[in-house]
């Protein structure tokens, strides 16, 4: 008695939770926190003040740092004060620039780079034009706004220009990453009261000093401060540890970097080695003390778990079936011999919907039945005394829903025999529907709820099976839409959701209407009765889609090409149907779009000849078989060629010399125009820098070319390549090729014109000319198209529409190029006219690299012996 005393003693829940092994190991886990929690403080502590002495040492290099560049400011603008308050500068600058003096005698020249290393020197006018420039000690002739890249005078004349403001002012550009100190003065005659000054505005003397990494390394070492430098993403990152501040400059808020003093450092090295070396060592000490302790205490304990558990097996074991039979999914259900229900677990009512007492008693088959056999024949089966399991029997919930399920039974066997029946029923019920689902959307399209291309080409399939006669044939149409493109980013869903419901709205209710995928449909209709009614079809259904689109409050409009193929007449396999279809379709798109045709044998051989023309161009492409061949233009004001249009040429091994015309266009399809456009870049860039020296390209770039911002890079690399001046490089561009998105553009044209290169408009008059193209675009100059040119001199329209033409381009300070002058009469009219520039035949004929040096040199001697000639005369 005494020992079963002891026992349940020892197995009470109150021991258990208070096992000598706990308490031990609280107190230890308490000390090894408090002894934790102290180094951890120590450690953080001396972080703290290591970040402290840091930060206050960057804070002195930050001050000294920006004390070092407001000196550089006051010694510019003292420099800048020397030489504009000087009386011989006035004279020589004032209100003409004496180069000689400048520049040549170094007055006001390369001097100030080498000496002050300033690299911008510039006088400007009154009107603050640059009429000086000295750039890194080299007399240029570039302005002032467009070497620093933003124009800083208006501010500076203003704080000039204050009442009581001494004639000088300085301000802070970046210029390619750098602060630049700007600094101007007004020029005056200074104090020397021999000079009279003169009447008009003052010209303005400008000093420019970009302080670049050297130039701040070599300021920043003056205070104590290494390699400062301006801060960059890109930049190699110093060596050691930085120092970063953001200093005020001017209004500029400019992020300066520099290779910390890092007084901390040393701290850190000494202190925090012997930190944590204290803490491994304590830890250490503290394990091994742990360890012991614990493994007494657990010995201890190890007889009082032992015998609580045995106690709570039992307990664990029956709470664990009651547990798994009302939180599972599962319901369990006993019958009696004739199939009534005699018990119900607590789960059906919370997942059929349906009350126990109300089918306690009744049958089990009234309830539920099988899919493929009655559910009592199956459960009574002769001979089966096992575990049967049956699959998607279906019930009525307490709502009405259908509701799937699984079963599986096992008879209640006694030595009297069957007495009844036990089983389960898992609700399948999201598993079916789920499957159901996605049967659907293998078959149809999640967006607009069409057939698919699977379900499209068994709908197909089957109606070919019905064997279509010519008296009355099924018709297959491919759909595309037109304009689509622009307006799929913001509203394609809602746009392809209504296009499908007009599209449906336009057949009959056994014929198919799919969605291929993206933009493209397909419609079969049946039964057709006359080829009229596909025609009345196809322009039903190009009227619907050419109604505007109203989503939200904007009006979308868009169009169809549609392509149809007939069965039998043209082919009665689905695949062949799709194919000759599919081909219809890419002739109506490109026989100008919003319209239809009929499969024709002659295309399918066109495609065929299609292919093989542009399998000839990619070998062309590999081969090298193009050539350029250039038209020299003519300028009237200079009376000589000044420039030359690259046109390119294929050398077709079979079909001969072919012109642009015959395979532009194919390569703007196939997306080879950009790989042959790069080599006609790099070619005439090329010849340029290398044979035609002094004379401009021009190169024409495609509409398709103009839509991507990787046109920047191809043009960047030609010129870096040919190491040609951008200057002499022109880009040809139809009006056009801007329509497409007029703001992006706007933005690529901006970059072309940054790199330094021209931008003509080609063939002007021949697209949507307008005032606001020649307004809002950066052109140069303009072509004009030699449909306009071929009517004169003869034609008074002809003559009043181009010298309107050529007054409006002057209006906007374009230079004016007259294109397919081919007579004389017609150069004279247009010298008349003061046309700019002439080219045509009756200028010269389009020629190879070595026909024009050849013909150019002809016409230098020419110019030559008039030259000698006028001398002697």
């Amino acid at each position: 008695m005494q020992k079963f005393a002891v026992t349940d003693d020892l197995s009470s829940p109150d021991l258990e939770h208070k096992s000598t092994a706990t308490f031990i190991k609280r107190a230890l886990l308490l000390m090894v926190s408090l002894l934790t929690a102290l180094f951890v403080i120590a450690i953080v502590a001396l972080l703290i003040i290591v970040r402290n002495i840091n930060q206050d040492a960057d804070r002195q290099s930050a001050m000294l740092l920006e004390k070092a560049i407001h000196n550089r400011v006051d010694t510019l603008t003292t420099h800048i004060k020397d030489y504009a308050w000087w009386g011989e500068a006035y004279s020589h600058l004032h209100p003409n620039v004496d180069t000689d003096w400048a520049y040549t005698r170094q007055n006001m020249g390369a001097t100030l780079w080498r000496d002050f290393t300033y690299e911008g020197v510039f006088v400007l006018d009154g009107s603050s034009q640059t009429r000086y420039s000295v750039i890194n000690g080299q007399l240029v002739t570039r302005s002032l706004t467009e070497w620093l890249g933003e124009n800083p005078i208006p501010k500076l004349l203003q704080a000039i220009n204050k009442p009581d403001a001494m004639p000088v002012a300085n301000t802070v550009v970046m210029r390619d990453g750098h602060p630049a100190l700007v600094a101007a003065a007004r020029i005056t005659t200074g104090d020397d009261s021999r000079i009279a000054p003169l009447p008009g505005p003052a010209s303005t003397l400008v000093f420019v000093d970009v302080l670049d990494d050297k130039k701040l390394a070599a300021l920043g070492e003056e205070y104590g401060i290494a390699q400062a430098r301006v801060q960059r993403k890109a930049a190699a990152k110093l060596a050691g540890r930085r120092g970063v501040a953001t200093l005020p400059i001017d209004g500029h808020q400019i992020t300066f970097e520099w290779k910390s003093e890092d007084p901390g450092r040393e701290l850190m090295h000494y202190i925090l080695p012997l930190l944590i070396l204290l803490a491994l060592s304590t830890g250490a000490i503290s394990v091994v003390l742990s360890r012991n302790v614990l493994k007494k205490a657990r010995m201890y304990d190890e007889n009082t778990f032992l015998l609580a558990q045995s106690r709570h097996a039992l307990t664990a074991s029956e709470r664990r079936f009651r547990d798994v039979a009302e939180a599972t999914t599962d319901w369990i259900w006993e019958t009696d011999t004739d199939l009534h229900f005699t018990w119900l677990s607590d789960r059906f009512p919370g997942i059929t919907g349906h009350s126990i007492s109300a089918w306690l008693g009744r049958p089990v088959t009234a309830f539920m039945e099988a899919d493929n056999q009655p559910l009592a024949e199956w459960i009574k089966l002769p001979g089966q005394t096992g575990h049967r399991r049956l699959l998607h029997c279906r019930y009525l919930s307490a709502m009405g829903h259908q509701r799937y399920c699984h079963i599986a039974i096992k008879p209640v066997v006694t030595p009297e025999g069957i007495v009844g029946y036990r089983g389960t029923a898992t609700d399948v019920t999201l598993e079916v529907e789920a499957q159901a689902r996605v049967e659907y959307l293998s078959r149809h399209d999640e967006l607009t709820g069409l057939p698919n291309r699977v379900r499209m080409r068994e709908f197909l399939e089957g109606k070919l099976r019905a064997l279509p006669t010519p008296e009355h044939p099924l018709a297959m149409m491919s759909l595309d839409l037109d304009k689509f493109k622009p307006v799929n980013d913001l509203f394609g869903d809602a746009v392809l959701h209504e296009v499908s419901t007009r599209l449906r709205s336009c057949v009959r209710d056994y014929d198919l209407v799919a969605r291929q995928g993206g933009d493209e449909f397909i419609l079969i209709i049946s039964d057709i009765q006359d080829r009229s009614d596909i025609e009345l079809l196809c322009d039903r259904i190009i009227g619907e889609l050419a109604r505007p689109f109203v989503i939200g409050s904007n009006e979308i409009f868009i169009g169809a090409s549609i392509g149809i193929a007939m069965a039998p007449q043209d082919a009665v396999d689905a695949g062949e149907l799709l194919r000759f279809s599919d081909i219809a379709l890419y002739k109506a798109k490109n026989a100008g779009r919003n319209r239809w045709m009929f499969y024709t044998p002659e295309m399918a051989e066109q495609m065929v000849q299609r292919r093989e023309m542009e399998n000839s161009l990619r070998d062309a492409l590999k081969k090298q078989q193009f050539r350029l061949v250039y038209q020299p233009r003519y300028g009237h004001n200079s009376s000589r060629i000044i420039a030359v249009e690259a046109l390119i040429r294929w050398d077709h091994p079979e079909l001969g010399l072919l012109m642009p015309d015959q395979f532009i266009s194919l390569a703007e399809e196939t997306g080879l125009i950009i790989p042959l456009s790069d080599w006609v870049l790099k070619t005439a860039c090329h010849d340029a820098q290398q044979s035609l020296h002094g004379l401009s390209v021009s190169v024409n770039i495609s509409a398709v070319e103009f839509q991507s911002w990787g046109l920047i890079d191809r043009v960047r690399d030609a010129l870096q390549v040919s190491q040609l001046d951008p200057a002499r490089l022109e880009i040809e561009i139809t009006e056009n090729a801007t329509l497409w998105n007029p703001e992006s553009s706007l933005e690529l044209m901006l970059a072309l014109k940054k790199l330094g290169v021209k931008l003509l408009m080609d063939d002007f008059g021949t697209g949507y000319s307008s005032l606001s193209y020649l307004r809002n675009f950066p052109f140069d100059g303009i072509k004009l198209d030699k449909s306009f040119i071929s009517d004169m001199p003869e034609s008074d329209s002809a003559n009043t529409i181009v010298k309107n033409i050529i007054g409006l381009g002057k209006a906007f300070s374009l230079s004016i190029t007259a294109e397919g002058v081919e007579t004389e009469g017609q150069l004279q009219k247009l010298m008349m006219m003061e046309c700019d520039e002439t080219q045509g035949y009756l200028i010269g004929k389009p020629l190879s690299l070595t026909a024009l040096q050849e013909q150019m040199a002809a016409l230098d001697s020419a110019a030559q012996e008039r030259t000698g000639q006028q001398s002697q005369g």
